[in-house]
C-alpha cells in the first residue's frame, strides 16, 4: 500500500515568525490537493487500485510502417472509457542530421562488406538505408523535423478480470492497425503520472518520428461534435457523447440542411425535436407541413397554424409586393422581383408536368402582368408600391381582354373560379408575426401541392428579406416541388441566397434518388452545410453512397440502423447519432398511431 502524504513546502521566514496556532490553522484548511488526490494507491506488478478502481497503463511499442491521417481514431472512439496520452518533443535538426549521416555510413559500410564477400543484400537493410537517406535529405531542405514521440493508454475498470478483458480488446484494435502495446510492468505509478494532464513523461518510451508521421497521430476528427452553444441534435452512437451544433455559427458557410430517409425512419420526429429546441434558442421556425404532423406542437408552443384549402379562411396573394430593406442595396426594384417570382409560379400553374412555358408564352405573360399592376396604379416607382395589390382574377381579365391568342386565360380559369379561386385569387389574410408558424397543405389535392409549397415559400421569402433575424424554413416532402422545373429552380435559388438573409433552409425528402438526379438537387445539397441521413432502402443506398462517399461501414449502418438513428454530417465530421427526446418533447413529436390511440383511449376513460 502506497499512501499519499500531504505535500508541505519549507516554511518561509515570514511564516516561521507566525505563531504555532496560525500554522496549525493553515494546515487544517482544505486545499485543491485534498479534493483531487485519492485516499491511497495500491501498486502491484500489473495494475494500480485507486479508490476501488483498477488501473492499467499500456505503452505503444510497435508502430505501423504505413499510416493514414487520424489512424488512431479507433482508439479515440473506443466504446469503453480510456485515456490516451501523447507526448511530442522536438529534437534538434542539426544533431539529428549528423546522427543520420553516421547511420548512413554504417549501413553503407555493411552493404560494401556484403558485396565484397558475394552475399545477397539484406532487404531490411536496404529499406532502412532508403528511409534514413530520405529523412536526412528532407531535414536538410527544411521540409521535415524530427520529434521524440511516446504514446500511452490508461485503462480503468471495476475488477482485475474486466481490466484484462479491456486490455485484450485494446490490443486487438491496435493489432488491426498493425501496431502493438505492452503493459508498463512494475512502472504503473509512473505510467499513471505520464497520463495526467501535467504533460510529463515519466516512462520515456520514445519513438523518433518525422513531422508527417507525427501529424497523423493528432486526432483531427472523431465521432465527437460539440460546440459551446447550439442545438442538441442527439447522442453519438459510438461513445454516447452529446452532439451539440449551432447551424448559424460563423464557422459555417450557411445554415441550410438536407434530410434524406425512407418512410418511417424517424425524419419528421427528428425535425420536430430540432424545431422545439431551436425555438428555445430564439430561432423562428416556419414549417410547410403536407401531412398535418406539426399541429400539436404548434398549439402547445403558441404558434400560428395556417391551413390552405378551398374552405379555409387563410389566403396568400402572390401579387403582394415585398418591401425591401434600405440596407440591401439591390438594383432591382420590388416590382421587377415580383414579376420574376410570378413567372415561376405561373410556370407551375400553366405548363404541363415536365415542361415549361415557351418564350412566346413568357413574353405574353410578362406584358399582361405589367398591365395588371398598371391598372391598380402600381408602377416601377417605389412610391406606388404601397397601394393594394391586384389578385389573380385581375390578370385573368387582362388576358381575356387581350384576346388570349396563346390560351393562357383558358388554363388559368380553373385557378380563378370555383373552390380554387378562394385559394389563389384572394387578398392575403395571413401574417408571420409569431415565432412558430405551420402551413398545413394536407387538404390540397396532390397536383396542387407544388403550387401551395411555392406560394408559401415565396411568401416567407418576402418576409425574410424584409428584416434579418435567425429563421429556419422547413419544407417537408420537398420533392413534390423539386419534380417541377420552376419549383426546383426556385428552391435552388433560395438555398444559394438564404445565408444572406439569416435564413436556414431545411429540405426533407424520402425520394432520395429522384432528388439527387436533378442538377437543382445537387445545387441544394452543395449549399447545405448540414446533412442528416437516416435509414435508407436498398434501392437508394447506391445513389446515397456515391453522392456522400460513404465508407462500407457507414453504408451498412444506414441499411440496418434503428428508427431515430442516422448519420450527421457537419464541419467535416461524420457522426452516427441517435435522436433522444425528453418526455415532453416525445409527447408532442410522436406520430406513432398505436401510441396516439392509447392516449385517446386513456383520455376517454378519464372523462367517463
Amino acid at each position: 500500500m502506497v499512501s499519499l502524504p500531504r505535500v508541505q513546502q519549507r516554511p518561509s521566514r515570514r511564516r516561521r515568525e507566525r505563531s504555532a496556532d496560525d500554522l496549525r490553522f493553515e494546515l487544517g484548511m482544505r486545499s485543491a490537493v485534498d479534493h483531487l488526490a485519492p485516499a491511497a494507491i495500491e501498486a502491484s506488478r500489473s495494475h494500480l487500485v485507486i479508490d476501488g478502481r483498477y488501473v492499467r497503463v499500456l505503452g505503444l511499442s510497435d508502430y505501423p510502417r504505413y499510416v493514414h491521417s487520424n489512424w488512431l481514431a479507433r482508439l479515440i472512439d473506443f466504446d469503453e472509457p480510456l485515456d490516451l496520452s501523447l507526448h511530442i518533443d522536438p529534437l534538434d535538426s542539426a544533431t539529428t542530421v549528423r546522427r543520420l549521416t553516421h547511420k548512413l555510413v554504417e549501413l553503407q559500410s555493411s552493404r560494401l562488406l556484403d558485396a565484397r564477400s558475394g552475399k545477397i543484400a539484406s532487404a531490411e537493410r536496404e529499406v532502412a538505408y532508403e528511409d534514413v537517406e530520405r529523412l536526412r535529405d528532407a531535414l536538410q531542405r527544411g521540409e521535415e523535423r524530427v520529434f521524440s514521440v511516446s504514446l500511452y493508454v490508461c485503462l480503468r475498470s471495476g475488477s482485475p478480470a474486466a481490466v484484462d478483458e479491456l486490455n485484450r480488446r485494446v490490443e486487438t484494435a491496435l493489432g488491426g492497425m498493425m501496431a502493438s502495446s505492452r503493459a508498463v510492468l512494475f512502472e504503473m505509478l509512473q505510467g499513471l503520472l505520464s497520463c495526467l494532464p501535467a504533460g510529463r513523461d515519466y516512462l520515456g518510451r520514445y519513438r523518433n518520428l518525422d513531422t508527417t508521421s507525427a501529424a497523423t497521430m493528432i486526432p483531427f476528427t472523431s465521432s465527437h461534435l460539440s460546440m459551446r452553444e447550439g442545438i442538441l441534435y442527439g447522442i453519438s452512437v459510438h461513445n454516447n457523447s452529446l452532439v451539440i451544433f449551432d447551424p448559424f455559427s460563423r464557422e459555417l458557410e450557411n445554415a441550410n440542411k438536407v434530410v434524406f430517409a425512407k418512410s418511417g425512419a424517424g425524419k419528421s420526429y427528428a425535425c420536430k425535436v430540432e424545431a422545439l429546441r431551436a425555438l428555445m434558442r430564439g430561432v423562428e421556425y416556419y414549417i410547410i407541413d403536407p401531412e398535418d404532423e406539426y399541429g400539436r406542437i404548434c398549439e402547445n408552443v403558441g404558434g400560428q397554424y395556417i391551413r390552405l384549402s378551398g374552405s379555409s379562411a387563410h389566403h396568400i396573394n402572390p401579387f403582394d409586393l415585398g418591401s425591401r430593406s434600405a440596407k440591401d442595396g439591390d438594383a432591382q426594384d420590388a416590382l421587377t422581383e415580383r414579376l420574376l417570382a410570378l413567372q415561376g409560379l405561373f410556370g407551375l400553374m400553366l405548363a404541363d408536368k415536365g415542361s415549361s412555358l415557351t418564350q412566346r408564352e413568357r413574353g405574353a405573360l410578362d406584358r399582361a402582368l405589367l398591365e395588371t399592376y398598371s391598372q391598380t396604379g402600381i408602377t416601377r416607382d417605389p412610391s406606388t408600391h404601397g397601394r393594394p395589390a391586384p389578385v389573380l382574377r385581375d390578370l385573368y381579365d387582362v388576358l381575356r381582354d387581350e384576346g388570349d391568342p396563346l390560351g393562357l386565360a383558358d388554363r388559368l380559369e380553373r385557378f380563378v373560379d370555383g373552390s380554387l379561386g378562394e385559394i389563389f385569387s384572394s387578398p392575403t389574410s395571413v401574417d408571420l408575426h409569431r415565432p412558430f408558424v405551420v402551413f398545413n397543405i394536407r387538404d390540397l389535392e396532390p397536383e396542387l401541392r407544388p403550387l401551395g409549397v411555392y406560394l408559401i415559400a415565396d411568401h416567407i421569402w418576402r418576409e425574410v428579406r424584409r428584416n434579418r433575424k435567425p429563421r429556419m424554413l422547413l419544407i417537408d416532402e420537398a420533392w413534390s416541388l423539386m419534380q417541377h422545373e420552376e419549383g426546383a429552380r426556385f428552391l435552388s435559388s433560395m438555398a444559394r441566397q438564404a445565408r444572406k438573409y439569416y435564413l436556414g433552409l431545411t429540405t426533407v425528402t424520402q425520394d432520395v434518388e429522384d432528388f439527387l438526379a436533378t442538377p437543382e438537387g445537387h445545387t441544394i445539397l452543395a449549399n447545405s452545410s448540414v446533412q442528416l441521413l437516416m435509414r435508407q432502402d436498398s434501392s437508394t443506398i447506391d445513389a446515397v453512397s456515391h453522392t456522400f462517399r460513404l465508407s462500407a461501414g457507414e453504408r451498412e449502418f444506414l441499411l440496418s440502423c434503428r428508427k431515430g438513428e442516422g448519420l450527421f454530417f457537419a464541419s467535416g465530421n461524420h457522426i452516427a447519432l441517435r435522436i433522444e427526446a425528453s418526455p415532453f418533447e416525445h409527447n408532442l413529436a410522436t406520430t406513432d398511431p398505436a401510441e396516439l390511440e392509447d392516449r385517446a383511449k386513456e383520455a376517454t376513460d378519464a372523462v367517463s
